[in-house]
Parts: structure tokens; C-alpha cells; sequence
């Protein structure tokens, strides 16, 4: 069987580190490459196979994953989109179902979280949290 192709779009080298170990160590996925940018990524993945993107929502050049979501879904709506956050900002979630954003994660350190939520997704499922993480 084929891994599913993933890009990373995150401006945080550590979390794009972390991510791409997560990817890399899985048998179902291959790891494609990292964008710090979401401006970039409509044109990166007319150009390249990608099956699912990971995808900050806010990311180098003052880009916004969610607003570059709704763009590469209009074009190439084939691609899986995970938004992807640390931030616990309410109206991500509702921003992110309107654009047509395939799952949306909050970050955590978790390979089997993220990996079970990309499996999910791929599978056709729509995974969103039921509300915003509780800052303590």
C-alpha cells in the first residue's frame, strides 16, 4: 500500500520537528516537506502530491492556515486539511467548519492524538473538539 503524502505548514520549528518525527515514525504516512507559511502552501500542493495537510492557523507572513484552507479546498478539494493550534481562540473552531477544513486539532505532544486524528480524517471523518482547552 502507498503511505499518504503529508505537508506541514507551521512557522514553529519545533512543532514542525515534533510533527514530522510523529509522520516519519508512522508506516501509513510519509512526510513530504514543511512550509513556515500558509501563503505558500495553495502553490506548493498544486505542484506536488499531497494527500493531507497539518496546518497552523497562524503562520509565517502574517498568513492564516484557516483562510488558505478555504482556498486550496476550493481548488483541490481531494486534499485532507487538519488545522492545527496551541491557541485556545473559540472562534478558530467555527472559522474552521465554514471554510470546509476537513479536522481540527489542538497541539499536544501526543503521537498516537494527532496520528489517530489524521487516520480518522483520511477514513472521511470530520474530527473537531467540543470545545476549547481550559487554560489552567
Amino acid at each position: 500500500m502507498d503511505k499518504y503524502k503529508v505537508l506541514i505548514v507551521d512557522d514553529d520549528p519545533f512543532a514542525r520537528q515534533l510533527l514530522g518525527t510523529f509522520i516519519s515514525q508512522s508506516e501509513n504516512y510519509e512526510f513530504t516537506g514543511t512550509l513556515i507559511s500558509a501563503a505558500l502552501a495553495e502553490a506548493s500542493v498544486a505542484n506536488r502530491k499531497v494527500d493531507l495537510i497539518l496546518m497552523d492557523v497562524c503562520t509565517a507572513m502574517n498568513a492564516n492556515g484557516i483562510d488558505a484552507a478555504r482556498d486550496i479546498k476550493k481548488h483541490l478539494p481531494h486534499i485532507r486539511i487538519i488545522i492545527i493550534t496551541s491557541q485556545p481562540e473559540c472562534s478558530f473552531i467555527d472559522r474552521a467548519r465554514e471554510a470546509g477544513v476537513d479536522s481540527f486539532w489542538y497541539k499536544s505532544a501526543s503521537a498516537e492524538e494527532i496520528i489517530a486524528v489524521m487516520d480518522r480524517t483520511l477514513a472521511g471523518e470530520s474530527i473537531y473538539p467540543d470545545s476549547t482547552p481550559v487554560l489552567e
